[in-house]
């Protein structure tokens, strides 16, 4: 019974709904030898980290305890947990527990010494978009109260109090030429339920061209930067997004485009279903589970990646995985709309870890800073980068 109790506190944990009683319980429940095995598979297969990259010594780990018992405030007193080997692994679940955060290829420091030095606050992203209709007039989708948003040619738009806009076709619509664009800025994501019923998620900094009605032999949309697509199942208009010189074709499925031109590569990630990737000549069947990526050079590789890791975006989360500084700070760049600038060189190292995108840019820092790679300054939206 332990054990299956063991098990669902620590799914609790990695989801961060754990409360600081299920914690300190938690807690105990490594702390017997027993639970070593079990602690180990649960904590290996919720991030499909290898074994040999846990890297956080026994003194880090119980310093990391202590820290958390510290700030997670219980009504009976902690337990001393032994340093057995394996406590950086406890050390670890906690660390994400109170954080959100992991980092395991790096020696940690313990979290009291971890106090905040970076006094500017910046929030992260939220829902923010503009749409421009198909007569040029523009709609700000931010904020505001929920409803009609546009009619055009029989289509009525609406907007949800989620931060999703809709295409409802009142019966009238048959055919247009003409075409909506939406688009999020640094700092914003929105979703959007395309004519057909397809729903996109677009991330910061990115932009969706599309019709008002889907007419013809296909359903064409034309994507600048990244968005997760749930295409609408229609044997007989195929679905095509067009992103620079690639072209992604489905009849119905579930998958992610990251086309950022600062990325320098193109990555398409495959959920469910089946896509045919087109760049030039070149073309590539994908299956679930795999990923394929077009470099500047227009060809295309494809291998099987952890897919939670592409929409992660998508889920609330940072997700990094042998990820170096440079591509991970673009990624703060857009969502906290900050400038991101390198001084004195820039960090080799490669970074693995999770958290949660709903959290400030000085929490996410902090945390980058425990790995001793990096380090920041902010002043204003400006965020300097020092090795």
């Amino acid at each position: 019974m332990d054990a299956i109790r063991l098990e669902y506190l620590i799914g609790l944990s990695i989801d961060q709904k754990a409360s600081a009683e299920e914690l300190a319980e938690m807690a105990e429940l490594m702390a017997l030898p027993e639970h070593e095995e079990l602690v180990k598979e649960l904590l290996f297969k919720a991030y499909e980290m290898p074994k040999n990259e846990v890297d956080i010594d026994p003194e880090k780990g119980e310093a990391i305890l202590q820290a958390i018992y510290q700030t997670t405030p219980v009504s009976k007193k902690p337990v001393k947990l032994p340093l057995l080997k394996w406590i950086s692994v406890a050390a670890a679940v906690l660390l994400i527990a109170s954080v959100g955060i992991l980092f395991l290829t790096h020696k940690t420091k313990p979290l009291q010494q971890m106090a905040s030095k970076h006094r500017h606050v910046i929030t992260p992203g939220g829902n923010k978009a503009m749409l421009t209709l198909a007569d040029g007039s523009k709609v700000a989708l931010t904020g505001g109260a929920a409803g009609k948003v546009a009619s055009q040619g029989g289509v009525l738009i609406t907007k949800t109090a989620k931060g999703q806009l809709t295409y409802i076709n009142t019966g009238s619509a048959l055919s247009s030429n003409g075409y909506n664009v939406i688009e999020t800025p640094k700092g914003g994501q929105y979703q959007v339920t395309l004519p057909d019923g397809t729903g996109v998620w677009l991330n910061a900094a990115s932009t969706l061209k599309y019709p008002v009605v889907f007419a013809g032999g296909e359903r064409k949309v034309e994507l600048n930067g990244e968005a997760y697509f749930e295409v609408a199942h229609n044997k007989k208009l195929p679905f095509r997004v067009v992103s620079n010189h690639q072209t992604v074709e489905v009849l119905g499925t579930h998958f992610n485009i990251n086309s950022y031109q600062e990325e320098g590569i193109q990555k398409t990630t495959l959920l469910e279903g089946s896509v045919k990737v087109s760049v030039l000549k070149s073309t590539s069947i994908l299956k679930p589970g795999q990923q394929a990526q077009v470099w500047k050079n227009k060809t295309i590789e494809v291998s099987i990646v952890d897919t939670e890791e592409a929409v992660a975006w998508k889920n609330g989360y940072f997700r990094f995985h042998r990820e170096d500084i440079e591509s991970i700070m673009r990624k703060v760049s857009r969502w906290y709309n900050v400038n991101v600038e390198f001084k004195g060189g820039i960090s080799d190292e490669k970074f693995n870890g999770t958290i949660s995108r709903t959290k400030n840019i000085n929490q996410v820092l902090e945390m980058l800073e425990t790995t001793n790679a990096v380090h920041f300054k902010i002043e204003g939206r400006r965020v300097s980068v020092m090795k």
